[in-house]
């Protein structure tokens, strides 16, 4: 960075930052501070003329030298690669791009929230229910970067922001792949970490990546392991009194129990079971993908299990393509969804539950006279509706003051339901390879794929916003009805972002490498 990049961002003590007020790149008009490290700021800006607020990270034009001359290249590999990324878990990049005076600048979406790092601080652990629910969405995150070939290496509850989404306060947005390293391909890709240089933070590091040997998407998957140890017992598995030895023990000793880290735990086999497979020492003992994690993710809290009730009125939708579908929504009870055994299941209102192959059981209890009666209420099946008189009730009451076999004798037995109108749309792009969303909600990942509306989305008067995206080229919107049957949408040549190649030869940089940045 030259002399004038300097001078641009440094200031004395009292003096007001150079950058506040300043336009960059003739759109991004600087108006605040938001975090400030040892590799640069981040500051609020908006961008013009769409009047968007964004988050723009600058560089710190101390941050170069010697003993890191691929600096430069390794921020543009990180721009480069997470602007590729369009999954909603994941941050996305604007722009990004060099100033004529050599000022190095990020634009990417302004999130208001607070890292994973700050909630479990605060929390001190977490019940595994919202564990869970943070880590399949951080799963979501990183499967579409594996797609690509991208492997983060620097995942850390510092770098997971949590943020409002509607009624989500939990809403994952990961960020900074400031170490990705490109595996597409051969497997061969570039790896701009230089030798000798210390990259990664040791808390969340695997053995393979410390010790040098190949990394792939299960580094990344050893990483989340140490998070959700993090999340369960509020404190990561190896926290020693410096890096070296923290590096040793990922690398020489088995962590401790979650229960013997924290007494305090009270969660699942299968959760427990999961987190010790992510942290094996071994990467082939690991999962092999987050689509492994993520699928043993949903089976431990029930994750089988489709849209609430209540999602039933607006109708449903689940999308059909070549990648796993993922349900955003957890299981409304976060266990097994198998009735007690020798237990009968009866429905005393009418219920309804569409679109999904789980067995929704609740049970209630109460002591009925000397008798002790107990009654069980279950929805037995997610395609079946009961419909329950008041002469149907009355004969129950009155038959569980007597005796339990009454009790059964007297509980009217499930009435078949009409199956819900359903309507399949098959979208196809020109090219291939199209996220497909509707509302903000991911339909498919890769077109071509279909979509199946169910209840109300399956009117055929019904109109469906679809939004397709592919790297590179732009948003195309297209409304269709559930009677179309199938859509295809020629996607357009996006141009690309403006920006300064870096210079071949580049300033020093100070020994190691310091990433706490947000961002």
């Amino acid at each position: 960075m030259t002399d004038r990049a300097s001078a641009a961002l440094s200031k004395g003590p009292g003096a007001p930052d150079a950058l506040i007020g300043r336009v960059i790149s003739d759109r991004f008009k600087v108006h605040g501070l938001i975090a400030r490290g040892g590799m640069g700021k981040v500051y609020r800006a908006e961008q013009s003329p769409l009047g968007r607020v964004c988050a723009i990270k600058v560089l710190n034009p101390s941050y170069a030298g010697e003993h890191d001359p691929e600096f430069h290249k390794r921020f543009f590999l990180e721009a480069s690669v997470a602007s590729k990324l369009t999954h909603p878990n994941t941050v996305t990049i604007f722009d990004y791009g060099r100033t004529e005076d050599d000022i190095y600048y990020m634009a990417m979406e302004y999130l208001e929230g607070h890292t994973l790092h700050r909630a479990i601080r605060e929390a001190t652990q977490f019940p595994e229910e919202r564990a869970t629910h943070i880590a399949r969405q951080i799963c979501r995150a990183l499967r579409e970067a594996h797609s690509l070939g991208v492997i983060h290496r620097d995942l850390k509850p510092a770098n997971i922001f949590l943020v409002e989404h509607g009624d989500e306060t939990d809403f994952v947005k990961v960020l900074d792949f400031g170490l990705v390293k490109n595996v597409s391909g051969d497997g061969q890709g570039e790896d701009l970490t230089q030798a000798g240089l210390f990259m990664g933070s040791p808390k969340y590091m695997a053995p393979e990546q410390i010790r040098g040997d190949r990394v792939d998407a299960r580094t990344d998957i050893y990483a989340l392991g140490i998070i959700l140890y993090e999340m369960i017992t509020g404190k990561v598995p190896f926290d020693r009194a410096n890096s070296v030895n923290i590096l040793m023990a990922h690398v020489n000793e088995e962590a401790p129990s979650l229960r013997e880290m924290n007494p305090k735990v009270d969660v699942s086999p299968a959760l427990e079971e999961i987190i010790a497979r992510c942290m094996a020492k071994d990467p082939d003992v690991r999962f092999r993908s987050m689509d492994e994690v993520l699928a043993a993710l949903k089976r431990s809290s029930g994750g089988g299990l489709g849209p609430s009730v209540s999602g039933v009125a607006s109708g449903e939708y689940r999308a059909l393509s070549s990648s796993a579908s993922d349900p955003q929504l957890p299981s409304p009870l976060g266990r097994s969804t198998e009735p007690p055994a020798g237990v009968t299941s009866l429905v005393p209102e009418p219920l309804v539950r569409s679109g999904s192959k789980g067995m929704l059981v609740a049970a209630v209890a109460g002591a009925l006279g000397v008798a002790g009666i107990i009654g069980f209420v279950a929805l037995r099946s997610a395609d079946r509706r009961v419909s329950s008189t008041s002469a149907a009730r009355a004969a129950v009451a009155s038959a569980a003051t007597s005796s339990p076999q009454a009790l059964t004798a007297a509980i009217p037995a499930p009435a078949p339901v009409p199956p819900a109108a359903m309507a399949k749309m098959q979208v196809r792009s020109e090219p291939d390879g199209a996220s497909v969303k509707e509302n903000g909600v991911e339909l498919c990942s890769s077109t071509p794929c279909d979509i199946v509306y169910r209840g109300a989305d399956a009117d055929p008067g019904r109109e469906h916003k679809l939004t397709l995206a592919r790297a590179g080229y732009r948003l195309e919107t297209k409304t269709v009805t559930a009677a179309d049957g199938a859509v295809t949408v020629k996607l357009t040549l996006a141009p690309g972002p403006i920006f300064r190649a870096p210079p071949k030869d580049t300033p020093a940089v100070p020994t190691g490498y310091k990433n706490d940045i947000p961002y």
